[in-house]
């Protein structure tokens, strides 16, 4: 007896008989469709919705996450807007805005002439999961959600949606090394201040070890500022470098501020002065071994043999000044003396930092005074404060509101620039 088979119409419908789906970035026939928006940087609040919630639970950051919320309390405005009043900024701190075409499910199918048509394994549960909005940290909005049991959800507001995307920024993961350099032509504009409290909020909120270490040969007084006596450390290092060969060691050195560790400078400008350019080099590759993100606070002395050293470590620049007339002149002519000697991508990419330490004379225009630093990549205000102004051990919590939120958009400035290595 012969086996007995269906007519061909009636056979399994193989892969060539299933129509075309649809694949993300064509329209209809296969034609291709307009390619997303390129990746820009923005002022303020850029992304809707749920745009880099997947990282504010970052482990580094949960505690910190609460400080910020309460750094940012009035965050529950609608009217958007990031820069704090005082505290503008131009900068280029935004993240790529990238769209991402939504997981589609594809079948496939196998003609087999001995046995049933096979359907290859599909993941289906990211098409079935609903977007959740972020839960509120504050306002109205987070009093709803708490009184409703979560079950009204108001979103977040333009304003706090801006700060949960900027401390997620700050946690972005870094890849390699990254060596920030705190410097500029000019002394007793706040870079010691500028160097301490950055360095905080990027320690409060990434979730790898920061480390700040004081370069400056005249007397630094970086751990003064962070722990609040007056200590010797980077001398000692230089000499007891070849010794040092475990995290253990190398802690007898250093001093720890809150989740930063701090190398302290030289309080005696002698030794500091006698250092070179070779022992910060050695110091450095120690450590490197342990720690990959480093805030340096320089000198004032570009032709100090320690410049050249730091700025061949160097991936991004921040020049703190003044905000006058003669502040923006000193932070211009560092940009041009780094374009000049041979750093030209650090002046492009360089974060110029003005800081009020008292009220400005009506007489200044601040507008001319920003469009003399039109070089700079990001420049950013911080208000008067002070907290920074007395020199003094410096609190975090002690800041003013508006002043936390300018250091908070310095830390995301420079995160933002991972990656972007000029060597």
């Amino acid at each position: 007896m012969t086996a007995a088979f269906p007519p061909a119409d009636e056979r399994s419908a193989t892969s060539t008989d299933l129509p075309a789906a649809s694949s993300p970035g064509t329209g209809e026939a296969g034609r291709a469709t307009p390619a997303a928006p390129g990746a820009h940087w923005a002022d303020g609040p850029t992304r809707d919705g749920d745009a880099g919630a997947g990282t504010d639970a970052s482990a580094g950051a949960s505690r910190a996450a609460d400080t910020r919320a309460g750094a940012s309390a009035d965050v529950d405005t609608d009217s958007g807007g990031a820069g704090s009043d005082g505290a503008g900024s131009r900068s280029l701190a935004g993240t790529p805005a990238t769209d991402h075409p939504a997981p589609t499910s594809a079948v496939s199918s196998r003609l087999s002439t001995s046995g049933p048509t096979e359907v290859a394994r599909t993941d289906w549960t990211a098409p079935m999961v609903k977007p959740r909005e972020r839960r509120p940290r504050s306002g109205w909005r987070a009093t709803a959600y708490t009184l409703t049991g979560g079950r009204w959800n108001p979103g977040l507001s333009a304003k706090e949606r801006y700060v949960r995307d900027r401390e997620a920024r700050i946690a972005t993961q870094l890849r390699g090394r990254h060596v920030t350099a705190f410097f500029c032509l000019k002394g007793g504009i706040s870079k010691t201040s500028t160097t301490a409290a950055t360095s905080i909020a990027l320690a409060d909120l990434r979730p790898d070890p920061v480390f700040a270490l004081d370069a400056n040969p005249d007397a630094g007084d970086l751990a003064e500022r962070l722990v609040g006596s007056k200590l010797a450390g980077i001398s000692r290092l230089a000499r007891d470098v070849d010794k040092v060969t475990s995290l253990d060691e190398l802690s007898r050195y250093t001093v720890t501020a809150g989740r930063l560790s701090v190398l302290p400078g030289e309080p005696n400008p002698t030794l500091g002065n006698s250092l070179s350019s070779q022992d910060f080099e050695n110091i450095m590759r120690v450590v490197q071994r342990y720690y990959s993100f480093v805030q340096i606070d320089c000198g004032t002395g570009v032709t100090h043999p320690l410049m050249a050293g730091i700025l061949q470590f160097a991936d991004t620049v921040v020049i703190p000044a003044a905000w006058s007339i003669t502040g923006a002149k000193r932070a211009a002519e560092s940009i041009e003396w780094l374009e000049e000697d041979g750093f030209e991508d650090l002046a492009r990419t360089c974060i110029v930092v003005l800081t009020a330490k008292d009220i400005v004379s009506k007489s200044v225009d601040k507008d001319a005074v920003t469009q003399h630093l039109w070089k700079a990549g990001d420049l950013i205000v911080v208000p008067a404060d002070p907290h920074v102004a007395d020199g003094a051990l410096l609190e975090w919590d002690q800041l003013r509101s508006q002043t936390r939120e300018a250091y908070l958009d310095i830390a995301s400035a420079i995160t933002a620039r991972f990656g972007r290595h000029h060597r």
